[in-house]
């Protein structure tokens, strides 16, 4: 029966290739799924390695967060005196200052921002003894920067932009870009390339004046010495420090933010896997359909091995061994079709723009096992039900000349029949003999059409459902841009949420032409004890360049928040059970605690194009909270009467 078997599939070469496509599609997206993410992971996991597992503890300022770097919030920084004191701790073996920023941009040669972000600017203390232990960046070429003027650039910038040692780049941090000579050239660990990200190293002192830290650092880090465990170390340290500042480990307190880019990764990885999902379901539809027909077409051919002595079980295991070759061979070729295509989707990331962090390429034996066992297991599962079907086949079936297609049809079967048959008589009316013969065929087997049209409705259905969200998205975005903004231009960071310095909403202000000019600003605060986005403004300008969308005031009450006032969004204020004229109270990264009154409730957008938080304050109040943020996060600039040129030339 095996050689029985393999000769249906060899005898009918076209029809085996066929069938077996739409299962080496699914396998090959499933295997590229895996290897593309674990690749990916397996470099965010270097990434953490080398910069988190040399340091025992970072030591930061104390916030009421459990984690101040979210999408907001900025970590307060560290007076000068905390070093000291944390190398006065026993079990300490090295303690450093650290500035680590996220908006220290590489300017290229176009003028524009190098990468898209995050854009690392780091104060590094290269004199320290056993530094290498605290630093993720290993030098490849040249020397740390020493002094002002420096700069050691990250390896994957330095070999895309082509800039060498001795070169001279400008960099962005807080004020005007300041040109910088490259004196070294880094690599973050061991991997080859950190994605879009850039990495701007400095040496300490330069890196507080560039990133405005003049005499504070972002954290400290501490090495354990010989023989104290990180563990005992940490207690030591919170023990000492007292309420002063925060002791966690480094990958908590992960000050270069890999836990969104493993988020991200798992992400894509589901995405995916949805994909081949559906494409084995789709192949499963199709194998049971092509296996259906191919044992209606061989009854004669089951008829006469029963005739000869095949016993159902035999007849059984022979369809059960095509699907079985079909799938094996399917998943094998499924499997080495994925590994090229993960390199094609990796590809497709760089060329728009989602270039992630990368080593080799790894193929973990799990990705082979899952990858072949459910490509084979979808196709024998696929044809039990026409292999069970082909046991039933009689002796005498031999005798035929077909295998009977007027059996008794049940009524799915017969509803199928007459939808089929009034959708094809068009077909047939205009299509002359063939349309009357794809008509009756198709009405002759209801089932086999069902199952050949369910799978051609996945299909459709997958795309129709993307394209209406993705317009929706699109036009519900668009909608909310065109709703709130009165502005004329936006002038935000390249990728469209770092933070951007306050001096371009002056030097725009100065701009012959502009009627008006408004900042916002963002920062993270806790209420109801829960960490929530606040956005901060200009009230006297504000309403100039935004239209609020009022669920609870007007425009008029803008004027009036003052230091206590705020705004709050309706989903967070009917979560919380909020009116206009109650009051709740804020804590800022600071800790400092402000008691705020509601004079307005703005509708909730669906899709927020501007990516605000739900409590809006004014700049006076975020001032008196002591905000970490110092830059701004959107500046909103009325000016019809100017071109686009013109300012740009102006924030040049």
């Amino acid at each position: 029966m095996v050689r029985i078997a393999l000769k249906g599939l060899v005898g009918r070469p076209l029809r085996t290739a066929l069938t077996a496509l739409a299962i080496v599609l699914g396998v090959a997206t499933i295997a590229a799924a895996f290897t593309l993410t674990d690749t990916m992971g397996r470099a965010a996991d270097d990434l953490s390695t080398a910069a988190y597992d040399g340091t025992a503890a970072v030591v930061t300022a104390r916030t009421p967060f459990d984690k101040a770097n979210g999408d907001f919030t900025q970590n307060p920084p560290l007076p000068a005196s905390t070093l000291q004191r944390v190398r006065a701790v026993p079990g300490v073996g090295l303690a450093v200052g650290d500035v680590t920023d996220l908006n220290a941009k590489i300017i290229g040669r176009d003028g524009r921002p190098l990468g898209d972000g995050p854009y690392f600017g780091i104060g590094l203390d290269a004199r320290a003894r056993g530094i290498g232990r605290l630093t993720p960046f290993r030098l490849t070429d040249g020397r740390w920067a020493a002094g002002p003027g420096e700069v050691v650039l990250d390896q994957g910038t330095s070999e895309k932009q082509r800039l060498g040692l001795g070169d001279s780049v400008r960099v962005s941090g807080q004020g005007p870009a300041r040109r910088f000579r490259v004196v070294g050239v880094a690599r973050f660990g061991s991997v080859r390339s950190i994605g879009t990200a850039t990495a701007a190293i400095f040496d300490l002192r330069t890196a507080q004046a560039l990133l405005g830290r003049t005499g504070r650092f972002d954290d400290v880090l501490v090495a354990a010495a010989p023989g104290t465990s990180p563990a005992a170390l940490r207690r030591t340290l919170a023990a000492r420090l007292g309420h002063s500042a925060r002791v966690q480990t480094a990958a908590h307190q992960d000050r270069f933010t890999l836990d969104g880019l493993k988020q991200f990764i798992a992400i894509i990885q589901a995405i995916l896997l949805g994909f081949g999902a559906v494409a084995l379901l789709v192949g499963a539809f199709t194998i049971f359909n092509t296996l259906s027909i191919t044992v209606a077409q061989r009854s004669r051919e089951f008829g006469l091995l029963r005739l000869v002595g095949a016993s159902r079980r035999q007849v059984l295991r022979a369809v059960l061994l095509e699907a079985l070759a079909i799938g094996a061979l399917a998943s094998l070729l499924g499997l080495a079709a994925g590994f090229g295509l993960a390199k094609g989707v990796d590809a497709l990331f760089r060329s728009i723009g989602l270039d992630l962090p990368q080593t080799g390429t790894v193929v973990e034996t799990r990705t082979i096992v899952v990858a072949l066992l459910v490509g084979i297991g979808v196709t024998v599962l696929a044809g039990l039900v026409p292999a069970r079907r082909a046991t039933r086949v009689g002796a005498v079936e031999a005798l035929r000349d077909a295998a009977g297609a007027d059996h008794l049809v049940r009524l799915p079967g017969r509803i199928v029949r007459r939808v089929v048959g009034a959708i094809g008589r068009p077909v047939a009316a205009t299509g002359g003999a063939a349309g009357l013969l794809a008509r009756r065929n198709a009405m002759r087997a209801p089932g086999r059409t069902l199952i050949t049209a369910s799978a051609l409705t996945i299909g459709v259905a997958l795309v129709t459902a993307l394209t209406i969200l993705g317009a929706g998205a699109r036009d519900s975005t668009r909608g909310t841009l065109e709703k709130r903004l009165s502005a004329t231009y936006v002038v935000a960071g390249q990728d469209g949420w770092t933070p951007i310095d306050h001096g371009a909403a002056v030097r725009a202000a100065r701009v012959p032409g502009v009627r008006a000019v408004s900042s916002i600003r963002q920062d993270g605060g806790v209420a109801f004890g829960q960490q929530e986005g606040v956005n901060a403004f200009q009230p006297a300008t504000i309403g100039k360049v935004f239209d609020f969308k009022w669920k609870r005031g007007s425009r008029g009450v803008l004027a009036g928040l003052g230091a206590r006032g705020a705004v709050v969004d309706d989903g967070w204020a009917s979560e919380h059970g909020l009116r206009v004229g109650d009051a709740f109270a804020l804590t800022s990264p600071a800790g400092v605690r402000q008691r705020l009154h509601i004079v307005g409730i703005e509708d909730s957008p669906v899709f927020d194009a501007f990516g605000f938080g739900p409590i809006t304050i004014s700049d006076r109040a975020f001032a008196a909270g002591r905000f970490a943020a110092r830059q701004d996060r959107l500046t909103l600039v009325d000016a019809p009467s100017v071109d686009q040129a013109t300012l740009e030339r102006a924030l040049a």
